[in-house]
């Protein structure tokens, strides 16, 4: 067996959709429902439908759309896998499942952008996978700011994203 050479700063710190930290946290339980279009992954933007109180992943936020939070408690949902393997590790929870959406709160996301502490979050209208874009900046095309939400702990140096901390107060 060799010896350890490398020593890593940066330690894990969390799973995408872990909540925090121990302060005020609002969720909604909802039924999630992409209709098989989008995987509903674990720690990724939802928007719902006004008159279903219905969850699909992304969506944009407009007239009969409102943001319904981001997909938390991993560990609460029954494990489905994917289509070619039941068992299959994954951050995916089934169409039709009763979930919790994170309106206001401290949770642990993936970015797909390096982020400062601030940075606003946007999400991706088809997918719901998170971004950041700098405070004062906008949305790209087919993405949304995400209403009250921020970068609030570990900042990511990486261009290709990683694990952040971004808080929500809506």
């Amino acid at each position: 067996m060799a010896f350890q050479k490398n020593v890593n700063i940066e330690m894990g710190f969390g799973v995408p959709g872990d909540i925090h930290t121990d302060g005020p946290t609002r969720t909604e339980s909802l039924v999630v429902n992409s209709e098989g279009a989008q995987l509903n992954l674990v720690g990724r933007a939802f928007t719902k439908d006004t008159s279903k109180n219905v969850a699909k992943v992304g969506g944009a936020i407009e007239s009969g759309r409102v943001f319904a939070g981001i997909l938390v408690n991993s560990k609460a949902y029954a494990l489905t896998g994917l289509s070619g393997n039941p068992l299959e590790p994954t951050l995916a929870v089934a169409d039709n499942a009763q979930a919790d959406f994170l309106t206001m709160g401290d949770v642990v996301v993936q970015v797909s952008t390096a982020c400062k502490i601030g940075d606003l979050v946007a999400y991706d209208t088809t997918t719901g996978e998170l971004s950041t874009v700098a405070v004062g900046g906008s949305a790209s095309d087919g993405k949304a700011l995400i209403p009250n939400a921020t970068v609030y702990r570990f900042p990511v140096t990486s261009e290709s994203g990683g694990l952040t901390v971004i808080r929500l107060t809506n």
